[in-house]
């Protein structure tokens, strides 16, 4: 029996670096931890005894992320929401864990398609952390950054810069040179997204040179951004075909031993689901066919576990578990497919590392009141991919369980 990261619902979603074993063969895996009894059993002990809010929150938190394990999305969105309830009040004397709580409410939201749900929380979060941490304090700058990324992933992206811009200057007036350079990252990664996106040769020139300055020039704490920059660099030279810059950061790695833990440098985005691929020519047209679609598969879940290789690279990409049909993950596997992590530290005891990894990806889509035009509520008409890591803390392929399959 292995036991989660916890608590996963907290992990930021940028950039993972998950690590561990080799592969023995077994045949179904899935990720197991404490059982939804134990944690139930546990939750409600606390409640009935009236427990501090800081042990209601952690009970509350754990119980709902093994729900969301499980496949139980709607009871995990509720356990939050009545922890939240319960729990508002106390922002100001445990203002770490309130703020979990709206973190975590805002991850399950995504999931379920929630997006007003996910801002508010995101927001939530940014506040009760300033209300009781101070506005300096660097764990609000970093909040605040969160805000910015709920922006940019809602579809404001000039909304979102400024804000990256807002906490960089702040973070420089505080002294915070750590916070400074990761709202610099996050500002240049804004760009190179629209670069990408539009193809343009001039965007593709101002994220460089805002990659470039990051790499040239890194304040003193935070030097380690210039490596992301360095990565987010190659990203650009391989979408025009030039491997090089890749390379040569795996080159750097594998001078220096390897990486110790896995270390994601590139990978594709996951394309766009295209549900008319799978459709003959006499199906209703493209938006009425997604938004048929879209509305029957939502809520479906699955578990990907890959191993990652001593040289980086990923292989015995599978579905551990699943719920619904498995055709929605043809762009996920691909996806995984595409990346390459940095080549990993061998030792003595350990011939050929390898770092198993499992994600948790769940096919949504969003609600909106404007499909209609009756302020009907209704989901979009594309679906949506979201994903958690889920991976086990030792990172080693987990002891084969019952589990609900696909």
């Amino acid at each position: 029996m292995t036991k989660t990261r916890l608590p996963i619902l907290l992990l930021a979603s940028a950039l993972a670096f998950p690590a561990a074993a080799q592969t023995n063969g077994d045949p179904e895996i899935v990720v197991t931890g404490r059982s939804l009894k134990e944690t139930a059993d546990d939750l409600a002990a606390c409640l009935a005894r009236n427990c501090p809010p800081d042990q209601d929150v952690a009970a509350s938190l754990a119980h709902a992320e093994n729900q969301l394990l499980q496949g139980d999305y709607k009871d995990s969105r509720t356990t939050l929401l009545k922890s939240i309830g319960r729990n508002r009040k106390h922002g100001d004397k445990f203002p770490v864990e309130v703020s979990d709580l709206f973190r975590a409410n805002s991850r399950v939201a995504e999931h379920v398609g929630e997006a007003k749900n996910f801002q508010l929380s995101v927001l939530d979060m940014r506040n009760t952390l300033k209300a009781g941490l101070g506005e300096k304090d660097p764990r609000v700058m970093v909040a605040q950054v969160e805000v910015g990324d709920s922006r940019a992933k809602l579809g404001f992206p000039d909304e979102a810069g400024r804000i990256y811009k807002d906490v960089e200057k702040q973070a420089l007036a505080n002294g915070q040179n750590r916070v400074a350079m990761f709202a610099r990252v996050r500002q240049a990664l804004l760009i190179q997204t629209g670069a990408e996106a539009s193809g343009l040769d001039a965007d593709y020139a101002e994220a460089r040179s805002a990659l470039d300055k990051i790499i040239a020039e890194p304040l003193a704490g935070g030097e380690d951004f210039a490596l992301v920059a360095k990565v987010m660099r190659a990203r650009m030279d391989r979408k025009k075909g030039d491997a090089s810059s890749t390379e040569a950061i795996l080159k750097d790695f594998a001078d220096k031993g390897g990486a110790t833990r896995p270390m994601l440098l590139f990978s594709e985005p996951i394309k766009r689901i295209d549900l008319t691929d799978d459709y003959g020519n006499d199906q209703p047209q493209a938006n009425t066919l997604q938004r048929l679609t879209a509305l029957n598969n939502v809520a479906k879940w699955a578990d990907v576990g890959f191993w990652i290789n001593a040289d980086g690279r990923v292989s015995d990409v599978e579905v551990l578990r699943s719920e619904g049909t498995k055709q929605w993950l043809k762009p996920v596997f691909k996806q995984i497919q595409t990346r390459v992590y940095a080549p990993l530290r061998r030792s003595d005891n350990d011939a050929s590392p390898g770092f198993y990894m499992i994600e948790r990806y769940t096919l949504t889509a969003r609600w909106t009141e404007d499909a209609t035009g009756t302020h009907m509520r209704r989901r979009e008409a594309t679906p949506r991919i979201e994903r958690l890591d889920i991976t086990p803390e030792n990172y080693q392929r987990p002891v084969v369980e019952s589990g609900p399959t696909g």
